[in-house]
C-alpha cells in the first residue's frame, strides 16, 4: 500500500437548470472535509485533482455549521479544507500516467459533478483503472452520477438526460452494482430553493444506466458497498461513509501483506 488517495473534484459552479437558469454550486464542505480529514488522521497523502486543474470551488449553501456535530468540528473541517485546497491542484489529465501510486479515488459532492465530469474521459479512464483492479472507489452525494463517465460516448448519454429523454448506456462497467445516490425525494426537497427545476435526477441517471440503487429516508445516513465501489446517499452520510471506505483500504493492505507474505514463504 502506498497510503496514497487520489481525490477527483470538479472545475465548475454553475449547474444548467431548465428554462435555461443555473444554480450555483461546488463541492460540499463536509461532502470532502471530513472523510479527507480522517483519511489524513489515518496517514494517508492526498492527491487532488480536477479537469481544468483549477482550485475546486465550494458550494455556499455547504459553509454551514449544522451539516457538521458542532461548531468545533465545523470550524476544525473548514480550516482543514482551506489548507488542503490552498496546496497544488493537479490537473486530471495529467494524474492518469500515475494511477498505480494510488489505493483508492474519492470524489466528494455537491452538484458539480454533474456538470462536468459525468462526461469527462479522463475521469473514465481513472474509474476503469480502479475497477479492474478493483480498488476502493468512493463517491458521495451527488458523485456517483459521475461513475457515468466510464462508458462509452458519456457525453451523449449526458445531453441525453439533459434534453429530458432517457438515454441507453453502452459499455457501462457498473451495470449491475448496487449502489446509493443523493435520492429523487431529497433532490425535490432542496429543488424549492432553486431557481427552476432540475433537468434530471441523479437516482434516474444511475438507474437508467443499469445500477441497482438502495436508496434510504431522506436526510438520514445511507452507505452501499457492492466490491470495489462504496457510495454515500447525502451529506449525512459522510463519517459512514469514511468508515467503509477505511474498512475496504485495510482489507487490500491486509490482502497485500498475505500476498507477499506467501511470496516470500
Amino acid at each position: 500500500m502506498t497510503k496514497q488517495i487520489l481525490v477527483v473534484m470538479s472545475s465548475e459552479s454553475q449547474l444548467p437548470m431548465q428554462e435555461g437558469k443555473t444554480h450555483a454550486t461546488g463541492f460540499y464542505l463536509n461532502e470532502f472535509g471530513v472523510p479527507a480529514h480522517k483519511l489524513v488522521q489515518e496517514g494517508y497523502t492526498l492527491t487532488i485533482a480536477t479537469p481544468r486543474g483549477n482550485r475546486p470551488p465550494l458550494d455556499a449553501g455547504s459553509d454551514t455549521k449544522d451539516l457538521f456535530k458542532n461548531e468545533e468540528e465545523y470550524e476544525q473541517i473548514k480550516a482543514f479544507v482551506n489548507d488542503t485546497l490552498s496546496g497544488p491542484i493537479a490537473k486530471l489529465a495529467d494524474v492518469t500516467g500515475h494511477l498505480d501510486q494510488f489505493d483508492a479515488v474519492f470524489l466528494p459532492g455537491g452538484h458539480a459533478p454533474m456538470i462536468d465530469l459525468m462526461s469527462d474521459a479522463d475521469l473514465g479512464t481513472v474509474l476503469r483503472h480502479f475497477h479492474t483492479k478493483a480498488q476502493p472507489t468512493a463517491l458521495i452525494c451527488h458523485a456517483p452520477v459521475a461513475l457515468l463517465a466510464a462508458q462509452q460516448n458519456a457525453a451523449a448519454y449526458q445531453q441525453t438526460l439533459q434534453g429530458g429523454q432517457t438515454p441507453t448506456a453502452s459499455d457501462f462497467i457498473y451495470s449491475g452494482y448496487k449502489a446509493t445516490v443523493f435520492s429523487t425525494p431529497e433532490e425535490k426537497d432542496a429543488e424549492q430553493g432553486f431557481e427552476a427545476p432540475m433537468q434530471y435526477y441523479p437516482e434516474d441517471a444511475l438507474t437508467a444506466a443499469g445500477m441497482t440503487l438502495h436508496n434510504g429516508a431522506k436526510w438520514t445516513s445511507n452507505v452501499v458497498r457492492d466490491r470495489e465501489l462504496i457510495t454515500g446517499q447525502n451529506p449525512m452520510s459522510d463519517d459512514e461513509f469514511v468508515t467503509v471506505l477505511l474498512g475496504a483500504l485495510n482489507e487490500k493492505a491486509q490482502d497485500a501483506g498475505g500476498m507477499a507474505a506467501g511470496a516470500n514463504a
